[in-house]
């Protein structure tokens, strides 16, 4: 059973269960059982960058999972409520609270968390994070579910996805994606797949690297970039290419509605009840490390079609027909 109470713009989850009540009853019969039952058993404090939808949805993944598992009590805050002085003040609360474990949610909460939000002696976990080492900076063995999907899997899921592809165009800013670029070539290389590096250093020369590279690829790769990534930009690329009737491959859902023909999805709720399963993991005294997060590719058949792409005759886990 799950509780909510309000404090100080806390929203606090006690989550208890009639099984506990037995676990009480067989633990004064038997006092090994207790933590032969279930050790997994402590505070946790779940810290939230922003309430936003995709945190909000990792959240009610999370409360899942440890709904189902007595003697978690579960705390959740939200850092946009914390300004200034309030934010210093919440450092000290979660130091008096005593909790056993500290997970992030979000680039903002990790840094809160992994710098001097909470004592440096506590177990700590992120989640939908991107780049956790480019967040948390030179963090030794960082644990958490990031949003990065290896650069192997996503070259095999668009050989699967789209296997007339054979020159892929990948667009970025070789001042945050240089690393990536290189091992995406490597690994596609050995898939029978070449990459086409498009590198701009700037919004304003996009136009002309597609230009100059229509003819030398047979799709267009978009990855998380500082500089490529922007709404107006991912509708004008999608739009060219599909004129040129060259695929788009993207990473969530706007790039699947704007009309790419395979996407990488998340889902969130997935991503927070995988991170709750490694909490779990920490407060028995396991380690954990990055785990690869859950995923799904979706092929937007109508946009496959349109371009006179072949459609693969059933696709298997995790590609599948989007919605």
């Amino acid at each position: 059973m799950i509780h909510f109470e309000k404090l100080r713009a806390v929203k606090n989850i006690r989550i208890t269960s009639g099984l506990m009540a037995v676990a009480v009853c067989l633990a004064c019969l038997w006092p090994g059982f207790a933590q032969a039952a279930d050790p997994r058993t402590g505070k946790v404090a779940l810290l939230v960058s922003r309430n936003i939808r995709p945190y909000a949805e990792a959240v009610e993944g999370m409360s899942t999972v440890f709904a189902e598992s007595p003697g978690i009590e579960l705390k959740v805050f939200y850092l946009d409520r914390f300004l200034g002085k309030n934010r210093d003040a919440l450092s000290g609360d979660l130091a008096e609270e005593k909790f056993n474990l500290f997970i992030s949610v979000g680039p903002e909460a990790a840094r809160f968390v992994w710098t001097s939000g909470v004592p440096e002696s506590s177990a700590r976990l992120y989640s939908v994070v991107l780049n956790p080492e480019k967040v948390l900076g030179a963090t030794p063995s960082p644990c958490g579910v990031s949003l990065n999907i290896p650069a192997q899997k996503q070259i095999e899921m668009i050989k699967r996805g789209l296997p007339s592809v054979q020159r892929i165009g990948l667009l970025y800013d070789p001042r945050y994606n240089t690393d990536f670029s290189e091992e995406a070539t490597t690994l596609a290389f050995s898939e029978g797949i070449r990459i086409v590096p498009l590198e701009v250093s700037s919004k304003k020369e996009i136009p002309g690297v597609l230009k100059d590279n229509w003819g030398a690829v047979d799709a267009i790769w978009l990855i998380p970039d500082r500089t490529v990534i922007s709404e107006s930009i991912i509708k004008y690329v999608i739009k060219e290419s599909l004129f040129k009737v060259v695929p788009v491959i993207g990473y969530n859902h706007f790039f699947y509605d704007s009309g790419a023909a395979l996407a990488f999805v998340f889902n969130y709720e997935e991503l927070g009840r995988q991170c709750a399963v490694e909490a779990l993991k920490v407060l028995s005294g396991e380690g954990c490390g990055e785990t690869t997060p859950p995923f799904h590719v979706w092929i937007n058949t109508r946009v496959v079609k349109k371009l006179g792409i072949p459609v693969v005759e059933g696709y298997t886990f995790p590609i599948e027909v989007g919605p």
